[in-house]
């Protein structure tokens, strides 16, 4: 069997990304072993061919796209907020040329492991479209899944769990250090008006280990890079910036790199889940839907992004004494998925 991986933020920077791409071939070696995989991607090829040497990886260029369907039996859409528009339609251009072809071609496409990050995002007709030519649809999350089905889709769309989670079985990231912070900050270009307040909550907790830790590694308005240079200098003297990701490494590079923590507050999705998998108390900073599910997933308290300094004491209160163990019950969630998406490929 050959799969066409046809979304292409692997490799980008975001190691959320590749640890859920990491999962899914996890579980491909597992159920379907000799499955072959292609994806054409417009980043460089090296670290991505070093990192996944499993999936042929191609350039993004259209002369590209028809050979790797010709000999594929199904498309599939792995992973992420592929339906997401908030900043661009980028990605549902490209999600709209790929399904043309399929079409053309006579190929089936499915989704595996995605999720809807605002609800408005899945009203719009273009996302309609590739809603209804989709022949199975699996989410991330019951929310996401709620969301795309009301879309009326032509198979009944599946509520799972995402795919990272099979990394972190497979691999369990450092367990959590006593007296540890691990902050993962991110705005999607926007500013973070809650700040100080939380960073007064921190000083409040007497905390003096703490790690501004970057999921994101480029350098983007509203990410983690930026927010730490715009730290007042005495406070940005107070984190250490760890950036666990090393450019074509294997992932488990990556997460022995990325250290554990007593605590963690993120506004990624990926540092929660694995904040949750090495027996952090998480605290998430909603910043969106997709947040705000995942805290609900991972049965964390939410904040919101300007959550005053006595709600964030709350929150991170709250979490300490919540029960604190891998959401092993999630992995199961996505290898089911994987496996009845692997099933109705093959028909």
């Amino acid at each position: 069997m050959h799969l066409h991986l046809g979304q292409h933020f692997y490799g980008a920077g975001n190691l959320g990304d590749d640890f859920m791409l990491g999962g899914f071939l996890e579980a491909l070696h597992a159920q379907a072993p000799g499955t072959t995989c292609s994806c054409r991607v417009p980043f460089p090829l090296p670290p991505l061919r070093d990192r996944f040497p499993a999936v042929e990886w191609l350039p993004y260029e259209a002369g590209n796209l028809e050979p790797c369907l010709r000999r594929a039996d199904a498309w599939l859409g792995l992973g992420g907020s592929p339906f997401q528009q908030a900043q661009s339609a980028w990605f549902i251009d490209h999600l709209t040329a790929e399904a043309a072809a399929c079409d053309r071609m006579g190929k089936p496409m499915f989704y595996l492991g995605v999720g809807v990050q605002g609800a408005a995002e899945a009203r719009g007709p273009a996302v309609q479209r590739l809603v209804a030519q989709a022949e199975g649809i699996w989410t991330r999350d019951p929310a996401s899944a709620e969301s795309l089905a009301s879309l009326a889709p032509r198979r009944p769309v599946v509520a799972a769990s995402d795919l990272a989670h099979l990394w972190f079985r497979a691999h369990p990231p450092r367990p959590a250090v006593a007296g540890r912070l691990n902050l993962t900050p991110n705005f999607d270009f926007g500013p973070w008006p809650g700040r100080d307040a939380l960073l007064a909550a921190v000083d409040a907790l007497g905390v003096e280990d703490r790690v501004w830790l970057v999921q994101e590694d480029r350098e983007l308005p509203g990410a983690e890079r930026i927010l730490y240079s715009r730290l007042p200098p005495a406070e940005r003297a107070r984190w250490r910036l760890l950036a666990p990701d090393v450019p074509g490494a294997p992932l488990t590079v990556a997460l022995d790199r990325w250290t554990g923590a007593a605590r963690t507050v993120s506004a990624r999705y990926h540092a929660a889940l694995l904040g949750a998998w090495a027996g952090s108390a998480v605290v998430v900073i909603a910043t969106n839907e997709k947040l705000r599910g995942v805290a609900e997933e991972l049965r964390a308290p939410a904040i919101a992004p300007e959550a005053p300094t006595a709600v964030v004491l709350k929150a991170l209160a709250t979490a300490q004494a919540g029960p604190r163990r891998p959401p092993v019950a999630l992995a199961e969630q996505a290898a089911a998925a994987v496996a009845a998406c692997l099933a109705a490929i093959r028909g």
